[in-house]
């Protein structure tokens, strides 16, 4: 066998090689599709052939909720035609949907229940994607991902609308890496995906991708955090532990500034000095007043006093004013005194 002929065979094994390992990789990869009106007849049907109701009874259900769905009926149709199969079947379900439709702002239902048909994976994923999904429609963020943790794409109505909800949850609560893992999920595992559902997805990988640690933007998402935790009624150590956490963001930042700046020492260029009557130019003049460095802590007790900087010097809250309208759009500025003045307003937890 000549050079030649070698070389060529060479090339056929690597060419081969090449196609097993992509298929391979192919194979291994799951793509959810969302279930089609026939395919949820046939699992609500299997569902309800195990447990005690007559095939009468079955017929009827299937046919006052699914029946008349045609094919090309919306997901949510096709999940609320489920739901509703499953609450017709028996009372412990009807119980469940019924207990979590009068779900607020505090209510929780007993996720034990989720868990009596356990070998039902179409049953009970479902019911926790109606739990999860109410929850986030509370903002409940928290125990919606908990909620959607436990819920495997495979077996619900519309796995795309799960990855999506799980990952608003994730982005909703900052957590960077989850959120873009079921983002990329979401754009990659599934198929029939709602055009919605796509474009939305792509906007906030974009979104969660930018977002840098101890960042003023960050900072304003904690804010917005915070400020929902408070709506929902929770005020305890997780919410305060964020507060102080954003207020040494802020001072950390006021400082990084500053230091940026160089101090404002150095010669002419026109620049006028705060002690001789002229208004701070540029990032180099954000200084904390009298020649004193910020120490980097701040006390949440005296967060947003007056005019909602907290018990920093004049000079001090000049320097940052005048680092964030030079350096940030003019709503973050309003955004944090706002939030600086909602803490000073809160009564000082008492100390147990």
């Amino acid at each position: 066998m000549n050079c030649r002929q070698r070389l060529q065979r060479l090339l056929v094994v690597v060419s081969l090689a090449s196609s097993l390992c992509v298929g391979q990789v192919y194979a291994a990869a799951t793509v959810y599709a969302p279930a089609s009106v026939e395919k949820c007849r046939e699992l609500v049907r299997k569902s309800l052939t195990s447990r005690a109701v007559t095939l009468d009874q079955i017929s009827a259900i299937i046919q006052s909720t699914l029946g008349s769905l045609p094919e090309n009926a919306s997901l949510s149709s096709r999940f609320d035609a489920v739901i509703n199969a499953y609450a017709q079947a028996d009372s412990e379900t009807r119980q469940i949907v019924e207990a979590i439709a009068a779900v607020d702002a505090t209510s929780t239902v007993d996720s034990a229940v989720f868990q009596s048909r356990h070998d039902d994976l179409f049953y009970i994923n479902n019911l926790r994607l109606l739990y999860a999904r109410t929850l986030s429609g509370w903002s409940r963020y928290d125990e919606a991902l908990e909620a959607y943790s436990e819920i495997d794409p495979q077996h619900v109505v519309d796995p795309a609308g799960a990855l999506f909800h799980r990952a608003v949850c994730e982005t909703a609560l900052l957590q960077r890496d989850a959120a873009l893992t079921s983002l990329d999920r979401l754009l990659h595992e599934t198929e029939q995906t709602p055009a919605r559902y796509v474009t939305l997805a792509e906007l906030m990988k974009v979104d969660m991708e930018k977002l840098e640690e101890k960042s003023l933007d960050e900072v304003s998402r904690q804010m917005e955090d915070v400020r929902r935790r408070l709506a929902l009624g929770h005020a305890g150590q997780r919410v305060q532990r964020v507060e102080e956490k954003i207020i040494a963001t802020l001072d950390e930042l006021i400082k990084k500034a500053e230091q940026q700046g160089g101090g404002g020492g150095g010669g002419g260029g026109g620049k006028q000095s705060p002690q001789n009557g002229g208004k701070p130019q540029g990032a180099d003049q954000s200084y904390l007043g009298e020649g004193k460095e910020g120490e980097g802590e701040v006390d949440p007790k005296n967060a947003g006093h007056k005019d909602g900087w907290g018990n920093l010097p004049e000079k001090a809250q000049a320097a940052a004013k005048n680092m964030l309208d030079q350096k940030y759009p003019a709503h973050y500025r309003q955004a944090i005194e706002q939030y600086l003045k909602k803490i000073a307003e809160r009564e000082a937890p008492v100390a147990p």
